[in-house]
């Protein structure tokens, strides 16, 4: 009895309501996490026209589409981000997790102790001390030395060259922690 009460337009605003639920773009999961370097796949449907994907932090993680209803999460850097798939008449949001990737965590000190040799144990002498350095100093000084930036054809852009950026991090950080 009192559903009558409510009239046409209530009716019609629940008639309306229904509609536009039924019509909502979806995304599934909604929530993922992905390593490092790796990838996962997510599915969206109910979509209105053309799909954009926007998202909350920049760097965490790409979104490439592969075919119309699957875009595929590639983690970049560790961190957290939200993804929004929006198409004309509504949006569907995706928390995405960036962990790093257990096989790429890289121990520092091991990838550290070819430094040993004309840096001393640690980086605690020698050449010059690394040990207690900030680790952007470092790691600055080693993307010049790879680089070519600094004597491209010296000992240290040898061996900076045959790191890779994230080696290059591990290295400075495992520095900077020494005192």
């Amino acid at each position: 009895m009192e559903f009558k009460k409510m009239g046409k337009m209530t009716l019609g605003c629940i008639a309306a309501a229904l509609s536009c639920s039924a019509f909502a773009v979806t995304a599934t999961p909604g929530s993922l996490t992905v390593a490092t370097g790796s990838a996962q796949t997510v599915q969206i449907a109910n979509v209105s026209g053309s799909v954009s994907v926007f998202s909350s932090k920049s760097g965490i993680a790409t979104v490439s589409m592969t075919d119309a209803t699957h875009y595929r999460i590639t983690g970049t850097k560790a961190g957290s981000v939200v993804l929004e798939f929006k198409d004309s008449k509504t949006s569907a949001k995706v928390n995405v997790t960036v962990t790093t990737a257990p096989s790429a965590s890289l121990n520092g000190r091991l990838l550290a102790s070819n430094c040993f040799q004309c840096h001393g144990t640690n980086g605690t002498g020698g050449f010059e001390r690394l040990a207690g350095k900030s680790a952007s100093e470092i790691y600055g000084d080693l993307k010049e030395f790879a680089s070519g930036q600094e004597d491209a054809n010296g000992i240290m852009a040898a061996h900076a060259m045959g790191f890779s950026d994230d080696q290059l991090r591990s290295i400075a950080s495992y520095f900077s922690s020494i005192r």
